[in-house]
């Protein structure tokens, strides 16, 4: 193979290694942000539950501070029982006992549910914690192996990029500057030769054209999507050659 070419060769495949880790390089800081908004998630369900319960555990404290109020009130009543002077005053302070009794035999009621119901809460948040530490531990695991895989790619792509330089170091900067430009218009700069065609722009070659494609010892652009052509050589044991076109 023709020297330039073979740098180029290489040049080409640097180049499409680091447009690989590129894109790598961007999309797996995306997946971890993904993995960190599931463990946000899933904790919103935690302090949701520990929310709900803090609100059960607050209403049972006022239904209870409500019952000594009343039982306060109550207590206050039966000690007037003893003043008053006529029937009429000592009718109106048993129903107002009644009343109170009223209000405080609702208000236990009302305990004995909120204490079901914070039983109910503190089982949801003792499933919710457990379900949480599962997730978080599963995510954590694989933020370190996307953090590793990070990692990886950084330092392939730190050497990549230092092997592109040898190889653009070897290159006439005219050559170089050929590739550049058709690196930019094209996206990539070389074309594999396959069957008669090159294979991006799929356009037949000449018969000449692709048998002096074939022999890799010059810079041949492709006449159609002016790519650099390039031929890859079968594996000599038991490959039978693409026949060369009429």
């Amino acid at each position: 193979m023709h020297p330039d070419l073979e740098t180029l060769l290489d040049l080409h495949h640097a180049d499409l290694d680091l447009k690989k880790l590129d894109a790598e390089l961007q999309a797996l800081p995306q997946k971890k942000a993904a993995i960190d908004a599931q463990i946000v998630s899933e904790r919103a369900a935690l302090d949701a539950a520990k929310a709900a319960l803090d609100g059960l555990g607050k209403d049972r404290k006022r239904l209870e501070l409500e019952v000594q109020d009343f039982e306060a009130k109550r207590s206050k009543y039966k000690n007037q029982l003893g003043d008053v002077k006529t029937n009429k005053e000592y009718s109106a302070l048993l129903h107002e006992i009644e009343n109170v009794d009223r209000e405080i035999r609702s208000r236990e009621d009302n305990i004995l549910d909120a204490m079901e119901k914070v039983e109910g809460g503190q089982a949801k948040v003792k499933t919710e914690e457990a379900a949480f530490k599962v997730v978080e531990s599963t995510r954590r695991d694989e933020i370190k192996v996307i953090d590793g895989q990070i990692q990886a790619a950084q330092a392939k792509r730190t050497e990549v990029a230092a092997l592109r330089e040898k190889k653009v170091a070897g290159l006439r900067p005219e050559l170089l500057a050929d590739y550049q430009r058709i690196l930019k218009a094209r996206g990539t700069a070389l074309a594999e030769v396959k069957d008669g065609a090159c294979t991006m722009c799929h356009v037949k070659l000449r018969p000449q054209v692709y048998v002096d494609v074939r022999h890799n010892d010059q810079i041949i652009v492709c006449s159609s999507c002016s790519r650099i052509m390039y031929f890859n050589a079968p594996p000599p044991q038991g490959a039978i050659e693409a026949p060369l076109p009429a």
